[in-house]
């Protein structure tokens, strides 16, 4: 399912991102990463969430269709993911005692589905978790292997963003 035309678009990704006119705002290159994400997959949702240390939870700095997200990172999938470092697939979101349905009900849409992989810097040191969202008739374990190698991909660009954003 993933060939290598999917791959080139993680380079034209880099392109883009790191060419002075698409990349003066940090959250054009994460809607670029998201929509290629879902493009790809077939996954309705992207979020990218990142741990915040002081608070000790998980926040988005992308969540396509909603606003802002805040989770204890103990607390629902993407906190099963941050605490075992485990990636997940869940096709039945309903069955998993980790889900939080709370988020669904504030936002409205319905989760049926979801993947999710822990996010790395360059230092292998745990940043965030990478989660999408409701994939017709489900995930299963090669969408879960594109997504690890988009994760590091992720990563590098979130551990980079500064000295881009800096010195644009």
């Amino acid at each position: 399912m993933y060939e290598n035309n999917t791959f080139q678009g993680f380079i034209n990704i880099g392109h883009r991102l790191l060419s002075n006119d698409q990349f003066e705002e940090f959250e054009k290159g994460l809607t670029l990463i998201s929509d290629h994400l879902t493009d790809i997959t077939g996954a309705e949702r992207c979020s990218i969430f990142i741990y915040e240390k002081k608070s000790d939870e998980l926040w988005t700095i992308l969540a396509t269709g909603i606003e802002k997200i805040h989770v204890p990172s103990e607390k629902g999938i993407v906190g099963y993911v941050f605490r075992t470092e485990d990636s997940i697939i869940e096709n039945n979101v309903t069955k998993n005692t980790y889900f939080l349905n709370e988020i669904d009900k504030q936002s409205g849409y319905k989760t049926l589905n979801i993947i999710a992989c822990p996010i790395y810097n360059s230092k292998k040191e745990l940043i965030g978790v990478l989660e999408l969202l409701n994939k017709e008739n489900g995930f299963d374990e090669e969408d879960l292997e594109f997504l690890n190698i988009f994760a590091n991909y992720i990563g590098s660009i979130i551990e980079l963003a500064p000295y881009y954003l800096r010195n644009s």
